[in-house]
């Protein structure tokens, strides 16, 4: 039988916020012991223009990430929840090292990071730490929302899976 929880580690990466996220980075993961990072960006409703950058930074160790690196993604915003479609993923988009702009004003958007740990390991010598790091947009409003990381493909799959946070 195929356990979700035992091939997938949920990581809550930025706590649920009643008035905004951050500028900044997210808490940072360790992808020692797995292959892939997904972080699920999820948005609420804002009145504001909240246009942020989102980029993915690596690093060696828990202390600081701050390597910009290329990633994969797709947006889930082509409308409002619950409208019809709003739960219609948009194409795999390769992302540079700059990023992509969010729509974060997009009620009940979700935005979904692909995150190789071989990218990671290629970014610099021994890195396989991982976060997100958020920038609004000069005179945008504050944008609601939170942030979790799902590891998957584990390196030794176990019935617990090894901590993410060190």
């Amino acid at each position: 039988m195929n356990v979700f929880s035992e091939s997938h580690k949920i990581v809550n990466v930025l706590d649920p916020v009643a008035t905004a996220f951050a500028t900044g980075v997210t808490d940072i993961v360790n992808l020692e012991n797995y292959r892939k990072c997904t972080f699920i960006v999820a948005t609420g409703a804002s009145s504001a223009n909240t246009d942020s950058t989102l980029t993915v930074l690596a690093r060696i160790s828990n202390a600081s990430c701050a390597t910009a690196i290329t990633f994969k993604y797709r947006t889930q915003i082509a409308a409002a929840t619950p409208t019809a479609g709003s739960d219609v993923p948009g194409a795999l988009t390769d992302a540079t090292i700059a990023g992509f702009a969010m729509t974060a004003s997009k009620k009940g958007g979700v935005y979904i990071i692909e995150v190789d740990a071989a990218v990671v390991a290629a970014a610099g010598t021994n890195y396989d730490h991982v976060a997100v790091n958020i920038v609004e947009s000069t005179g945008s409003g504050a944008a609601l929302g939170t942030i979790i990381a799902i590891l998957s493909e584990p390196r030794y799959p176990q019935a617990i899976l090894a901590t993410a946070i060190d």
